[in-house]
């Protein structure tokens, strides 16, 4: 079972690399305003992105069932506030898709922010509960 410093050296790689040589292909041909690049490209990267983050939400909501929010210490709490900063940084990006005419109605994308605004909300949940233990 993983803990919430594990879960962010995790989240720190994954993002640390996301989408490798593709990213920087891509970032080669992004010259605005002349060139905006192959942007349903970057379309689908945003998208594979957000959703390669929400995959570790079924880690988040293991580690909290298993873990009782005052038995944190400060780096397990420290970790949790950047785990929760990635997933309100990521939850953007279906917001920005969705707000592209194309995108607008798109069940995938809905559902993805639909997950990203849950798990913050039970993140936020849990995160009060670790400062009511102090």
């Amino acid at each position: 079972m993983l803990s919430f410093p594990q879960l962010e050296r995790r989240l720190m790689g994954l993002i640390a690399d996301l989408d490798g040589d593709l990213w920087a292909q891509i970032l080669q041909e992004v010259n605005p305003p002349k060139s905006l690049g192959p942007v349903g490209a970057i379309h689908d990267l945003i998208f594979r992105d957000a959703k390669a983050l929400a995959g570790y939400v079924p880690d988040i909501r293991a580690i909290i069932r298993k873990t009782s929010a005052k038995d944190l210490s400060q780096a397990e709490v420290a970790s949790l506030i950047v785990i929760r900063g990635y997933f309100n940084l990521l939850a953007r990006f279906p917001v920005v898709l969705l707000t592209i005419p194309e995108h607008g109605d798109n069940e995938k994308l809905i559902d993805l922010y639909n997950g990203f605004r849950q798990i913050l909300v039970e993140l936020d949940e849990y995160l009060a509960l670790t400062k009511a233990e102090e």
